[in-house]
């Protein structure tokens, strides 16, 4: 019984050993979780998209969304987006937390956004707010700083009180942002703030997923800071000149008052005008931020409908003056009709020098080319170039057909009517025609049909001059010398020709019996080597079974046999290589194409690889791009693949990783097979393709010369290109570019 106690005893105190051992290796080899958010957020996309990474983190809670599915940590340094499960609540505003969850990546726009899963919640108590990070409108508005905790200063456009949500449209230059602002108070909506200043605080991320509407949620009003007050009417601004703000040369982001005409608007709703003082000036109109009137109060902003001629009053934020005035987030009410404005007379050269821009005007010149573009579905560009007095400018029209200018002919004198467009809508000068009816032909011009005339004048007297010389020369030559000179000049030139085509036969079979004498050498080194290796391992193993069979322990018996059969193995696999590499010479190594999975087919060459090589190297596959559809030859890709990663591991270091890259580029498949092995000498580069020819520096590693020569066969069948880097003592690269077809293409004929 005492025994039996003891065995027991025992057999306890060995699980509990193999216990505690098991938890330590595995506390060994877990990953550690992070515990910053700067960690977190400088985490690869690829390693997030993994979810395998855990996060540990701890902060205050600065945005909860309106679902309750997402809300912002901020650990003291940086901000991360942290996903509450389904079922689970969020913590509130300003809470600070610890939460546990799982690292992941989403897209988002066109990037990848890192985010926490979260796993785990703990309440801790209420929060500090930390300072928000001053950073601009624009870079707000393309999410530079997504999920940040960030402040934002601009001028107001216009504002939105939906139930407890307000919406503030704010810019700053050109740039403009909606902030959206929580729990607002619904007794508190300002009317006096278009054309203040506001600072808000809050996160820089998209209120809808998707969307890009709103790039600021501010969780309070507190976060809210009003520096200047504004005005109720949105009409309300200074007016002023164009000419006055030309002269002032400087666009102050405050908002001031025009007054025009109307000249017209492009398909990109820019608008142009001529103001009262007779300068022009372009504009943008201000969407409202509430088209579908749905808001319990917004900013009494609307669009009207304009036509050339109307007398507009214009409200908005001078962008640009010198040489043009172009007013942003532009607020306009039509204070009566009129007939269209007459355009103003000017040349190609004044618009060039600055002049008229933005103006309407009436120019003539010379059409050097015409050209159609589809800028949209079912709407066309015409651009055509004009030149007078070497001056040139482009001018556009847009329509709904092709060739709607198709009458107009080259050199053609063309009377335009057309607005001056420039900075900022264009990076150059240009004319925009309104209509097909703005443009009228006056014929050829005058300097055109001068030229011409000329030109061929001078074309016939050069001509006759030539003829007569040409007449001359041939009477005063002699028909016997000249007869004699060529009858010479063909003997000899036949007698050159002769000797240069002996020389080169001669050069040629001088160089055919160097290459043959040198691969009869290398041949015979090959047999000697190759076969002479497996064979004296082939004879030892067989003498000794022969004389000592039963003595040979079964051990030693099955070594014995391993031999054999690696022995056989080798030279079958050598004659396999020399066989297959016989018909690709004869031309009869066919391309048999089918649809096949690369990426699998290239796992199973590794795989096979690896157990060939008795893991002497790790071999790492990666793949990038979209494979499906391919059709390539499996047979040809398993020479291919087989040989350049069979060479990779036999030329590299135990336990070397070798690298090896699959990816599809648009119409071409790219494989990359990278060692950091014995590498191969410049001298040797040039020669890696030629039968039973070996580096310099193999050594006693054995080869055949012929894996590389049947490579660049197999690759040639597939209209392919192979290319190397290699530097000696650090490793060899093969690059491999195969294109992509959809249905079998024409093979080249081999000789």
């Amino acid at each position: 019984m005492a025994c039996y106690s003891l065995r027991r005893s025992s057999l306890l105190l060995l699980l509990v050993l193999a216990s505690l051992c098991i938890q330590g290796l595995q506390a060994q080899t877990s990953e550690p979780a992070l515990t910053q958010v700067k960690a977190v957020l400088a985490l690869a996309d690829d390693v997030a998209a993994t979810e395998t990474k855990m996060a540990r983190l701890r902060g205050v809670v600065m945005d909860v969304s309106a679902r309750g599915d997402e809300f912002t940590l901020h650990d003291g340094d940086a901000c991360l987006s942290i996903a509450v499960v389904s079922g689970n609540p969020a913590p509130t505003w300003g809470s600070e937390v610890e939460i546990e969850g799982t690292v992941f990546s989403e897209p988002f726009f066109e990037r990848k956004r890192t985010r926490v899963k979260i796993g785990k919640l703990a309440v801790i108590g209420p929060g500090k707010l930390p300072e928000a990070k001053p950073v601009n409108v624009k870079d707000a508005s393309l999410f530079k700083h997504l999920d940040q905790w960030v402040s934002v200063e601009g001028t107001v456009l216009q504002v939105r009180s939906s139930m407890s949500l307000f919406t503030i449209q704010l810019s700053s230059g050109s740039a403009s942002c909606n902030v959206l602002v929580r729990d607002w108070p619904r007794d508190a909506v300002p009317r006096d703030w278009i054309g203040g200043r506001v600072r808000v605080s809050g996160v820089n991320r998209a209120y809808l997923p998707g969307s890009n509407f709103f790039c600021l949620v501010t969780p309070s009003s507190t976060q809210v800071t009003v520096i200047k007050t504004g005005v109720v009417e949105p009409m309300d601004a200074p007016a002023t000149t164009v000419g006055a703000l030309i002269k002032s040369g400087v666009a102050k982001p405050e908002r001031i008052k025009l007054s025009g005409t109307l000249l017209g608007a492009t398909q990109g709703n820019v608008y142009y005008a001529r103001g009262d003082d007779g300068g022009a000036f372009s504009f943008y109109m201000l969407h409202p931020i509430d088209e579908d009137k749905s808001g319990r109060f917004s900013t009494p902003i609307i669009m009207p409908v304009c036509k050339p001629g109307d007398v507009l009053e214009v409200v908005g934020i001078p962008g640009r003056v010198k040489p043009g005035v172009h007013l942003d987030f532009g607020v306009v009410r039509v204070i009566r009709s009129g007939p269209p404005p007459a355009p103003t007379p000017s040349t190609i050269a004044s618009i060039l020098e600055g002049n008229h821009v933005h103006d309407l005007v009436e120019v003539e010149g010379q059409l050097l080319s015409l050209d159609d573009v589809l800028v949209a579905p079912g709407r066309w560009r015409t651009t055509m170039r004009l030149g007078a007095d070497d001056h040139k400018i482009t001018a556009s029209l847009d329509a709904t057909s092709r060739g709607v200018l198709n009458h107009l002919q080259r050199d053609h004198l063309l009377r335009i009517h057309g607005v001056v467009t420039g900075a900022p809508h264009f990076p150059e000068v240009r004319l925009w025609v309104p209509s097909p009816d703005d443009l009228e032909s006056q014929g050829v011009a005058t300097d055109v049909v001068t030229r011409r005339l000329w030109t061929g004048l001078g074309i016939t007297v050069i001509v006759a001059l030539m003829l007569a010389g040409w007449a001359l020369m041939l009477r005063r030559s002699r028909k016997i010398v000249r007869e004699l000179n060529a009858s010479l000049e063909t003997r000899v030139a036949e007698r050159t020709a002769e000797l240069a085509a002996a020389k080169d036969d001669l050069a040629r079979a001088l160089s055919q019996e160097r290459e043959l004498n040198e691969l009869k050498s290398r041949f015979v080194s090959l047999v000697s080597h190759e076969f002479r290796t497996p064979l004296g391992v082939t004879m030892s193993a067989v003498e000794l079974l022969r004389h000592f069979g039963s003595r040979i322990t079964p051990e030693k018996n099955t070594e014995l046999l391993e031999d054999i059969f690696s022995s056989t193995l080798q030279m079958s696999g050598l004659m396999e290589q020399v066989l297959l590499l016989g018909k690709a010479e004869a031309g009869k190594l066919s391309w048999h194409p089918m649809l096949l999975n690369l990426p699998d087919v290239c796992r199973r060459l590794v795989d096979e690889s690896l157990a060939a090589s008795h893991n002497r190297c790790p071999i790492n596959l990666t793949t990038e791009g979209d494979f499906k559809g391919l059709l390539m030859d499996e047979s040809l890709l398993r020479h291919i693949i087989g040989n350049l990663l069979s060479n990779a591991v036999k030329y590299s270091p135990e336990s070397s990783p070798v690298e090896f890259s699959l990816r599809r580029e648009a119409d071409e498949v790219t494989l990359i097979v990278k060692d950091r092995g014995i590498g191969i000498p410049p001298a040797d580069q040039a020669r890696l393709f030629e039968a039973f020819h070996r580096a310099s520096n193999v050594g006693d590693t054995p080869g055949t010369g012929l894996g590389l020569l049947l490579v660049k066969h197999c690759v040639e069948l597939h209209n392919g290109r192979v290319a190397i880097e290699s530097q000696k003592g650090f490793g060899t690269t093969f690059t491999v570019h195969l294109p992509v077809q959809s249905e079998p293409f024409e093979k080249p004929t081999q000789d």
